[in-house]
């Protein structure tokens, strides 16, 4: 839906399939269906005339988030791993992994990026059931600042 909507805003789009799963690493926790994700997502792409890119980055994952939260959970801590992923992949690595001439992130999380007074805020959805702030919670100013989250909230993008 984001891909869509930032196109029919007149965006110039690619889309990036961020490859984090450990296949192997981790194939005793069950099955991940990263292959079919990542079909649907060329399946989507090709229909939409829009380049899709996969970046790797299963061992920053592993090295970064994984076992930051095994390490927490062992000392009895419960680190949330969707915002640490969010912080230090999402918002954070991947920017070093792409071309620098992508300026903005366009993710689909429910949540609005505000631009106040120099300063980048993040704000609640308008649609409080599907907001995802809190997930978003840890990103920086960087993070915010590059963040167009999710079209549907256009009234206060910074795209």
């Amino acid at each position: 839906m984001a891909l869509h909507l930032s196109k029919m805003q007149g965006a110039e789009v690619t889309a990036f399939y961020l490859k984090i799963w450990l296949e192997e690493e981790l194939a005793f926790l069950g099955d991940c269906l990263w292959e079919d994700d990542l079909k649907y997502a060329r399946a989507v792409c090709d229909q939409a005339k829009v380049p899709l890119e996969v970046v790797p980055l299963q061992t920053e994952y592993q090295e970064r988030v994984v076992s930051y939260v095994l390490s927490e959970l062992k000392q009895g801590r419960t680190p949330s791993p969707d915002i640490l992923c969010n912080q230090w992949i999402k918002f954070g690595l991947f920017f070093e992994k792409i071309d620098p001439a992508f300026d903005k992130v366009v993710s689909g999380h429910y949540a609005r990026v505000e631009q106040r007074d120099g300063k980048f805020l993040l704000k609640r959805s308008p649609d409080a059931v599907k907001d995802q702030t809190y997930f978003l919670s840890s990103l920086s100013q960087q993070g915010n600042r590059s963040a167009c989250i999710d079209p549907r909230c256009r009234r206060a993008t910074t795209c």
